[in-house]
């Protein structure tokens, strides 16, 4: 029997009926100040969720006018807002800082998922000067969205049984989903039709249709628009042929055409860290594929043919991530450099257990022509040993000379039994100096150690009373 658990509302409907105040596609200001002052009433007891206060912070200063009227509001709008999201990321970071030494926290967020443009806006309004009042205003509204996709409604669906689905809530989701395939199958098919028929018109009404298709995107939460469009036939072909080989570094000509205004978009418009969340799901399946590309190719009987899909699926995603980490390529949709570090630290975490991936280590490879330093990292990692998996996926540059390896390996081995023989000798050698020390120590004329006749332990010996003479603690000896 399940132990029961002590929360500060009275039963599930009632915490549907806070989602509904604060989430609902029909909120307005009122609603949200309702849910607000039934948030103040959950906070106030102690088995309140740590989000709950979190979320009753960040809505609270939400709901301040803004724009503000004036230079003194537009200072208190500022000061506030960073407060709330300085609180927001240390309220989630600081319960994982559980061992003996303090970790990074870009590396504690990282784990959350929470973006890294979070991260740098927090040490900015800690430690330097505040950030401008529009930037920290959006930042607000990602901080809500994040607690919203991974904290509330994670809890209303855990909150009841796997046979009794909150009514509202998982159907909500399930038919958002299939709003957004909808949308985006939508999308890429008029997208190829305008491209085949060279259409460049703004007022036809394909162009009609693809307005339409991005202001209803707008009204999605960013979470499930990435989760759809980095699932099967969302951005990567669903055709192999039609993917990117492992010689480019860029998705293909027809699939940038296709997405990256959809994606621009959707960063610019409604979604400021759309680019952070997708790049960040990105990376999560190229180092998890276990746990995110199982179901591809699933009616396939041909492990060799699932193997290739997966393995050029993985690429597709790899390339996409590549173009948002090139400057060159003037996209609003471009990495930022505190979070280019954060990957390549991953990147570089999963090499020494992925290190014979050969999607990651050809992705490592491919950021070496990015980002001079890590030529050097590259040096340090070890290499490539399948040639024949090497020659299948066309990849070139990476072969190892195994005559080579071979002659190192027996430079190595000489050079161990050399170390052994010089390590032999030095024991040797104390053993007969303390052998030495020892004689010279029991043959001394002026203390000679008289043989002791008790029942002594082995190297011990009692001493007679004119010859023991007590001294101080950290003496050298104890005959004076």
């Amino acid at each position: 029997m399940k132990a029961p658990k002590r929360t500060p509302w009275a039963s599930r409907s009632e915490l549907e009926e806070l989602y509904e105040m604060l989430f609902a596609p029909n909120a307005d200001d009122t609603s949200r100040r309702r849910g607000l002052a039934r948030m103040s009433i959950y906070i106030s007891s102690p088995s309140c969720p740590t989000f709950i206060h979190l979320l009753h912070s960040l809505i609270s200063v939400e709901l301040l006018p803004y724009p503000p009227k004036s230079i003194e509001e537009n200072q208190r709008s500022r000061m506030m807002i960073g407060m709330a999201i300085v609180r927001f990321i240390n309220g989630l970071v600081d319960p994982l800082q559980n061992g003996p030494y303090a970790r990074p926290i870009s590396h504690l967020a990282a784990t959350l998922s929470i973006p890294p443009s979070l991260i740098s806006l927090r040490h900015r309004a800690t430690h330097e000067d505040l950030p401008p009042l529009p930037l920290l205003h959006q930042s607000l509204l990602s901080c809500i969205s994040y607690l919203h996709y991974y904290s509330f409604l994670p809890l209303i669906s855990s909150s009841s049984s796997s046979n009794n689905i909150p009514s509202g809530i998982a159907e909500k989701l399930e038919s958002d989903k299939r709003k957004i395939e909808g949308l985006t199958k939508k999308w890429k098919k008029i997208t190829k039709s305008r491209l085949r028929e060279k259409e460049v018109r703004e007022e036809d009404q394909s162009a009609i249709e693809l307005r339409k298709i991005k202001k209803l995107l707008q009204g999605f939460e960013s979470g499930l628009i990435v989760d759809v469009l980095l699932s099967k036939g969302g951005i990567v072909p669903l055709a192999i042929e039609k993917r990117a080989n492992f010689t480019s570094i860029s998705p293909t000509i027809p699939s940038l055409k296709i997405w990256l205004p959809l994606l621009e978009h959707l960063q610019e418009s409604s979604h400021p860290d759309f680019i952070n969340q997708i790049t960040s799901k990105i990376l999560d399946i190229l180092l998890n594929p276990e746990s995110h590309v199982t179901d591809l190719n699933a009616d396939a009987h041909d492990n060799e043919k699932v193997k290739e899909d997966i393995r050029t699926f993985r690429w597709e995603l790899a390339v996409w991530l590549l173009h948002f980490w090139n400057t060159e390529n003037n996209s609003t949709m471009t990495l930022q450099n505190d979070q280019k570090v954060d990957f390549i630290k991953r990147i570089l975490r999963a090499l020494l257990e992925l290190h014979d991936d050969i999607v990651v280590r050809q992705l490592f490879k491919a950021l070496q022509t990015f980002e001079s330093s890590l030529k050097e990292l590259g040096n340090l990692l070890p290499d490539i040993n399948n040639q024949k998996e090497i020659e299948e996926v066309g990849l070139k540059g990476l072969e190892v000379d195994m005559e080579e390896n071979l002659i190192d390996l027996r430079k190595m081995e000489v050079r161990l039994k050399q170390f052994d023989q010089i390590l032999a000798s030095r024991n040797s050698k104390i053993k007969t100096n303390q052998d030495n020390d020892r004689i010279l120590h029991n043959t001394s004329s002026v203390h000679q150690l008289p043989q002791s006749d008790d029942n002594s332990p082995p190297g011990w010996r009692k001493l007679s009373d004119d010859i023991w003479k007590p001294c101080y603690i950290g003496c050298n000896g104890i005959i004076s």
